[in-house]
């Protein structure tokens, strides 16, 4: 070895030798201050159950939307429907009163027009007994006048003036339909009677009232609970003998009735009974 070699190494053996004394008390000291840590005293890893908060957020997060929602109780009273529903009124006890307008249906040479006063007792909610006088009007049709000048024919026809019954009602149907965006409450009844009709030949001598019977269906459509719409379809049968006949026929005007029903008292009674 030569002497520039030499020297250069002995100048680097000083510098090394702190570093390396450095180095190992920097570790001695790292010893001494932090002792090793005892198993006993090494810290436990929390529970599983705490170890998860963000699985109990995410199940328990459900619950408030729920009890966000509105109650089921939070229904308006006119949003409750009833799947039976009452009668609108009760007819037992009451009396009832309806002003009728009539046509004939089943004569296609004299038309009949006529004004009806009815009145009623309902003994049951389901029976009534009825009186019902008529006033006629008898009007010829295109028909006749076309019979008479064409073909020379001759007409005998009845021509009744008033009329007087009585008649026993009964209603073994009562229902409700959907009209207008609404229920419409109806009741269905028949009625059977008799009577008498003064005709056009009542006057005459040996001649009088001539003896009626009334055969009939109709129906009430309900509005309140002391007014109704009243339909009916009558056929009044009676025998008389025409003005320039020899011989008496039955006779049979069949008409179609409506009118307006009104209820005394205005209001039902005996609901509890319901």
């Amino acid at each position: 070895m030569n002497r520039p070699t030499l020297l250069l190494a002995l100048c680097l053996v000083p510098s090394l030798a702190p570093a390396q004394s450095q180095e190992g008390m920097g570790l001695d000291l790292t010893e001494e201050s932090q002792p090793a840590k005892t198993p006993e005293e090494s810290p436990t890893p929390p529970p599983a159950e705490e170890a998860t908060p963000a699985s109990t957020t995410a199940t328990t997060d459900p619950t408030p939307e729920l009890e966000a929602l509105p109650p089921l109780t939070d229904i308006t009273q006119e949003d409750r429907v009833k799947s039976v529903q009452r009668k609108v009124y009760l007819k037992k006890g009451r009396f009832e009163l309806t002003p009728l307008v009539s046509i004939s249906v089943n004569d296609p040479f004299y038309s009949k027009f006529g004004a009806s006063l009815r009145g009623a007792y309902y003994l049951a909610d389901t029976l009534a007994i009825a009186a019902r006088g008529t006033v006629m009007q008898v009007l010829p049709s295109d028909d006749v006048r076309t019979a008479k000048r064409t073909f020379n024919s001759k007409i005998y026809n009845s021509v009744p003036q008033w009329s007087a019954m009585g008649d026993v009602e009964w209603s073994p149907l009562y229902g409700k339909v959907a009209f207008l965006n609404s229920i419409l409450h109806f009741d269905g009844y028949l009625l059977a009677g008799a009577g008498v009709v003064q005709t056009q030949t009542s006057s005459l001598p040996d001649r009088g009232l001539n003896p009626a019977a009334d055969l009939g269906l109709g129906m009430r459509f309900v509005a309140k609970d002391y007014v109704a719409v009243n339909v009916a379809l009558i056929n009044t049968s009676y025998v008389d003998q025409p003005l320039g006949s020899s011989k008496g026929a039955i006779q049979n005007v069949m008409t179609l009735n409506a009118g307006i029903s009104l209820f005394l008292p205005f209001k039902s009674t005996g609901r509890d009974a319901e």
